[in-house]
């Protein structure tokens, strides 16, 4: 701005007015969420079987969201390896809250969208509402794999709902508690990787029990 129109002022003033820009063109984060019920209800008049629930409180003020494109069940049901891996982050911005994930993996090894989800807060009951709601939609799958982060409110909720699925823990999440714990130690990692990697039953133990060495 002040080598083409010769404008000079501080970083706050310009961080100020491209805020003031960004609102003037794509809303505010209230006038969004006040269109939320409008978005949803296009999403399943465009993609016929989607599921979309939102919930509020008495006030009418959003608390928690859910929604599901009819294409992404299909294709998980049809043509996905049944692994389903379960995630939550939390959202930056004025308004706090977490975002939850269900996804997959494709033949090509490809994240495949599957479900997601909008709440407050990390509590067990948010991720019972989050995953019932994925459970009433992918129902009852033969040999079904959660992987999930060993928190407590994920575990609990995996298990109350999924009890005849395979729960394993995410072996991005285990390393990381591993370095957490251990420090940053290359050989421990190298095998740690090795073992989470391994696809014979000679390779996994014995690369595992390298790790348990340490």
């Amino acid at each position: 701005m002040q080598r083409e129109f010769g404008i000079s002022c501080n970083y706050h003033k310009w961080y100020r007015a491209r805020h003031i820009a960004l609102e003037e063109v794509q809303g505010t984060p209230v006038e969004s969420y006040s269109i939320l019920p409008s978005y949803l209800y296009m999403l399943e008049q465009a993609n016929p079987g989607t599921v979309t629930d939102l919930h509020t409180d008495s006030f009418n003020r959003f608390m928690c969201m859910f929604f599901c494109l009819k294409a992404c069940i299909d294709g998980f049901l049809s043509s996905i390896r049944p692994v389903i891996a379960i995630d939550g982050t939390f959202l930056k911005g004025p308004h706090k809250g977490v975002l939850f994930v269900a996804v997959c993996m494709d033949g090509n090894d490809q994240i495949f969208p599957l479900t997601f989800g909008v709440g407050d807060l990390e509590t067990n009951e948010a991720w019972e509402w989050f995953l019932s709601r994925l459970h009433k939609n992918v129902g009852e799958v033969n040999d079904l794999v959660i992987v999930l982060d060993r928190k407590g409110s994920i575990t609990t909720g995996v298990e109350k709902v999924f009890p005849n699925s395979f729960h394993g823990a995410c072996a991005v999440h285990l390393e990381r508690n591993m370095v957490g714990h251990y420090g940053r130690n290359k050989a421990l990692k190298q095998y740690f990787r090795r073992g989470s990697h391994g696809v014979s039953g000679k390779s996994i133990p014995a690369a595992y029990g390298t790790v348990g060495t340490y």
